[in-house]
Formats: C-alpha cells, sequence, structure tokens
C-alpha cells in the first residue's frame, strides 16, 4: 500500500468540508496504478466516490448520509474538464438547507449549451439559458441561494422545498421579496403556480422541517391556516408556546415533539417529553384539544388528513 493510505483514525464524525480526495493521477504518482486502485477498492481500504476519484474507507465510514453527499459533489466537481455550476437539490445541500425525502442521487447541474447538456451517471444536467450568478462553496461554484430555492420550488413538490424556504426566512439567509424577485422572471415555468403557492406558505415562524410539512398539508387539504408559535398562559403559571393554533376551535396542532427535527436529529428526553405532558394537561384543563401528527403521519398526506377530518378546523370558503 502507498504512503499515506490507510490507518484507522477515532473522533468526532470527519467534517466533509475537509474529507481528503485522492484521484486516480495522485495515487499513480504515489505508485498505486490502476489495478493497486482497484484491489484496494475491493478490500475495503478505499471508496470510490465519483469517477477517477477515492476517498479513504476509515474517512468513509465517519461521515453520514449528507455529509457523504456533500464529498461525492466534491469529487464530482474535482475531475471536470470544465467547472460545474452546481444547481437545485445539490445545491440545497452545499447550502446547508433541510433536505426532506431524499437526498440527490446525482449532482445537479446547470448547462448553458444550445442542447441543454446531457445528464451522466454522475450528473443530473438542468438546462438553462444562461448561467446565473454563483458563489464559491467548497471551491464549488454554486447557484446562489435565492436562485437555489426557487429552482427546488420549481421542479419539486411542496413538502420538499417548503421546509427549505422557511429555514432560510427563519434564519434570515434571505428575504422574501428577494425570493419574490427571483420568481418574478419565471413565471412562466410550468411550474411557477406551484412555486407561487410556496412563496405564499413560507415563513419564518415555522421552527423545524415538520412544522412546515404541517402547514403544507393542512394547505393541501384546504383548511384555513392556523397562527402559528402562540403564547398561551398556564393555569399553573407562565406561558406556552404551541405550534398551530385554530382560535375559535380551540385547537391545537403540534409537531410531535419525540422527533420534531426528524427521526432521529432532536429526540427529545424522558424529563423533557414529562414536561411536555405537564403543559399539555395544563392546556386541555382549559378546554384546548390537541392533535399531535409524527413525522410518518405528516408525510402521509392520506394519513394526516384523517386525522385532522375528526377535528372542527375549518376549511377555505372556495365558493
Amino acid at each position: 500500500m502507498p504512503r499515506g493510505i490507510g490507518g484507522a483514525r477515532h473522533g468526532a464524525v470527519m467534517d466533509p468540508a475537509t474529507t481528503t480526495l485522492l484521484t486516480t493521477a495522485q495515487l499513480t504518482r504515489r505508485g498505486c496504478d490502476r489495478n493497486a486502485q482497484h484491489r484496494l477498492v475491493e478490500s475495503g481500504r478505499l471508496a470510490r466516490i465519483a469517477p477517477a476519484v477515492f476517498v479513504e474507507m476509515d474517512d468513509w465510514n465517519l461521515l453520514d448520509d449528507r455529509g457523504r453527499a456533500v464529498v461525492r459533489t466534491r469529487g464530482v466537481a474535482l475531475t471536470r474538464p470544465r467547472p460545474l455550476v452546481v444547481s437545485h437539490l445539490t445545491a440545497a445541500l452545499l447550502h446547508g438547507l433541510p433536505i426532506v425525502g431524499g437526498l440527490p442521487p446525482r449532482v445537479d447541474s446547470l448547462r448553458s449549451d444550445v442542447s441543454g447538456g446531457r445528464s451522466e451517471a454522475s450528473i443530473r444536467a438542468h438546462r438553462s439559458g444562461s448561467l446565473p450568478a454563483t458563489v464559491e462553496i467548497m471551491g464549488i461554484q454554486v447557484t446562489t441561494l435565492p436562485r437555489t430555492l426557487i429552482d427546488v420550488a420549481l421542479t419539486s413538490p411542496l413538502v420538499v422545498a417548503v421546509p427549505m424556504l422557511d429555514h432560510s426566512l427563519h434564519t434570515a439567509s434571505c428575504t422574501l421579496d428577494e425570493l419574490r424577485d427571483e420568481w418574478a422572471p419565471r413565471r412562466t415555468h410550468p411550474s411557477a403556480r406551484r412555486a407561487g403557492a410556496g412563496l405564499d406558505l413560507a415563513t419564518p415562524l415555522s421552527e423545524s422541517p415538520l412544522e412546515s410539512i404541517l402547514q403544507v398539508r393542512l394547505f393541501e387539504g384546504g383548511w384555513v391556516r392556523p397562527r402559528q408559535q402562540v403564547r398561551l398562559p398556564l393555569l399553573r403559571g407562565g406561558n406556552a408556546f404551541v405550534d398551530c393554533l385554530f382560535d375559535d376551535q380551540r385547537l391545537v396542532v403540534e409537531a410531535d415533539g419525540r422527533f420534531k427535527y426528524g427521526p432521529v436529529a432532536g429526540l427529545l428526553t424522558g424529563d423533557e417529553l414529562w414536561r411536555e405532558k405537564q403543559r399539555e394537561d395544563d392546556l386541555r384543563e382549559q378546554g384546548f384539544d390537541f392533535r399531535r401528527p409524527t413525522w410518518d403521519r405528516v408525510w402521509r398526506r392520506a394519513a394526516f388528513e384523517s386525522m385532522m377530518q375528526g377535528t372542527r378546523a375549518p376549511r377555505v370558503d372556495r365558493g
């Protein structure tokens, strides 16, 4: 084995921005020809992450799924003959936006060629009349945050786009005016109406992807939009903040606290769950009703609407 390959590392999860990439050319210069590279992959010492790009398996094993997607993107960009303009879901990944429904299987890239370019095994090409302004992230040219958000809104369902929009507004990374300015010239796009609905739903008040998807499901089901992040006084003193409130019906809809930020992240402790129960019991004593949709129920539209059918939440008057 050539010097510098192998050797276990210990410690925290690997940072995908600094994970060392090894190209076929670099390995060859170290005395590791293509046959030796193949053997290292077969033996589990190297991981092939892109054509002619590898990562040491010890490093690869320290990356989570999102980190691996970032490293793959870096690997694809590293060996391209021309710089990529990364866009859509892959740009969202590099901007650090929440991605629900699955990470992009290929690197999304804009192409300004007359033919629009062709997709490849590792690249999904998106045609663009002209290449937009970009920012540099990890040495890669990436569409700006407003452009990325509108690209996603035009090409992905609301349950994917709205959590990103809400996150960007909640963190003050961009403004709704900036997003509408980016959307306006593309109003002739076949999915412009859906993207516009996403902008109408976007709010800085949603504090997690689950809360964002909850708002999407209420919209899709035709319910009146509830107030968000409402402060309610408690009988025992102090206040509670609830995710959504239908005032006249005294109906609280709460993103299930156990999995508020995802099925793995944000898991609450036993003490936190006990405090949540005490808070809910207090509000129930005051006449409030509760619904606590989980990730599974919110993700499946039919299951969410079935849960809401038993409530008195008002519907939008379509007449």
